[in-house]
């Protein structure tokens, strides 16, 4: 079980527990009985990838397991179909069943990268949520009341600015309230933006008559873009399993602003380096993003990854000797395409996988795609009537790629 001083360095990282003092008293009462506490997080598959904005909350959750407790995911299947409201300002796209059942066939492997996943409890809301009937449902809505849902700050802008909010919606934070209800949860842990909705756990065991959960709420993470939450949804985002040249080149991007938070949040470093790099940013915030790129791809693809993705930068973005570049060699069949006919953005649109059309567009207009070192600023020129046969393209900072038709 937890000493004082590991308690101290897990509640380093979180920004919020209510109740105050609330964490030690369960630990003490787990310590006393000699039974593991229930750690719960929950992810809807709304998207195929988890982020590091993820990993700030899971490296807490792997202390917590790796001192004894339990941990407990909760894939909400069915709690996607309505998508968490929080930080929206408008409803979410209903996604489909098929939808929702590939995202969450992903994200195993993926806690995996941080958590003991054989070792934790995985549950799926649907086993309680999808079986409901209309008389408990009406049970538990009885449970709270509209002045509270409408405390909450996205709905109350929604409200005030008079955006629809469709009542389903309402329902969100009351159903995973009920997941802490349903898997007896002691501590269930969020960034901060998921307060009300941890805080609805609460609630509802207490109206139960169960032992109310601590809520312990994690810093958000702010994204590449240097201002937004990591989301997938506003392309900001480092994914566990990204490729580890990118994830490398993706922290490398990063505002210098952000350097010490992400050296806060999700880096390994000891106290001592922690303190020394906050101290280096001052004077070299370059170096210490090479530090910082290189353990974060450590922790999740290896030493070996690490040391590749470091040179691999220093080649393609650093160096300023073409002969150094490697051109990954890319044949249009293995794409799907062919030559004639084919445009600029198509081609850049499926090189670049993580952008959106419209990101890509702009990168060409902006003057951020090369072919044979000539700068093209047409999304809608056909290749074919610049170049036949083999040629050299580079898109963005990091893409360098020679293509081939075969």
């Amino acid at each position: 079980m937890l000493n004082i001083m590991e308690l101290e360095r897990l509640k380093q990282n979180l920004e919020i527990i209510v109740p105050e003092g609330g964490l030690e008293e369960k630990l003490a009462w787990s310590h006393k009985n000699q039974v593991p506490l229930r750690i719960k997080m929950g992810f809807d598959p709304t998207a195929p990838d988890l982020h590091l904005g993820h990993a700030v909350a899971l490296k807490i959750m792997k202390q917590f397991q790796d001192h004894g407790h339990k941990v407990v995911v909760i894939i909400g299947d069915f709690t996607a179909r309505i998508g968490d409201p929080t930080g929206r300002n408008k409803m979410r796209p209903p996604l489909s069943q098929e939808e929702i059942k590939a995202n969450a066939e992903t994200y195993l492997a993926q806690l995996n990268k941080i958590l003991d996943v054989d070792l934790a409890e995985i549950r799926w809301n649907s086993e309680w949520l999808s079986g409901m009937h209309l008389d408990d449902t009406l049970g538990l809505m009885s449970l709270v009341t509209l002045s509270q849902l409408l405390q909450r700050e996205d709905f109350h802008t929604r409200y005030k600015n008079q955006v629809p909010i469709h009542f389903h919606e309402f329902l969100y934070p009351i159903m995973q309230g009920y997941d802490s209800l349903r898997i007896d949860a002691d501590i269930e842990m969020g960034g901060r933006d998921q307060l009300f909705n941890c805080l609805m756990g609460r609630d509802i065991q207490s109206a139960h008559q169960k032992t109310p959960q601590i809520v312990a709420c994690v810093p958000i993470l702010r994204g590449t873009d240097g201002h937004h939450k990591m989301s997938k949804s506003l392309n900001n985002y480092i994914g566990l399993t990204e490729d580890p040249q990118n994830m490398y080149g993706k922290v490398m991007s990063i505002p210098d602003a952000l350097i010490e938070e992400y050296v806060r949040l999700v880096s390994t470093f000891s106290e001592e380096q922690r303190a020394s790099l906050t101290e280096d940013i001052k004077h070299n915030p370059m170096e210490v993003k090479k530090e910082l790129a290189y353990d974060i791809v450590k922790q999740f693809h290896g030493v070996s990854a690490a040391e590749d993705s470091r040179i691999y930068f220093y080649k393609q973005v650093q160096s300023r000797d073409d002969s150094l570049i490697e051109f990954i060699p890319v044949a249009l069949s293995s794409i799907g395409l062919e030559l004639n006919g084919l445009t600029l953005l198509t081609l850049c649109f499926c090189l670049l996988k993580d952008k959106s059309k419209g990101d890509v567009r702009r990168l060409i207009q902006g003057g951020g795609v090369t072919i044979n070192s000539e700068k093209v600023l047409d999304p809608a020129l056909e290749i074919g009537k610049l170049v036949s046969g083999t040629f050299k393209i580079k898109v963005g900072k990091r893409g360098f790629y020679t293509i081939y038709e075969k």
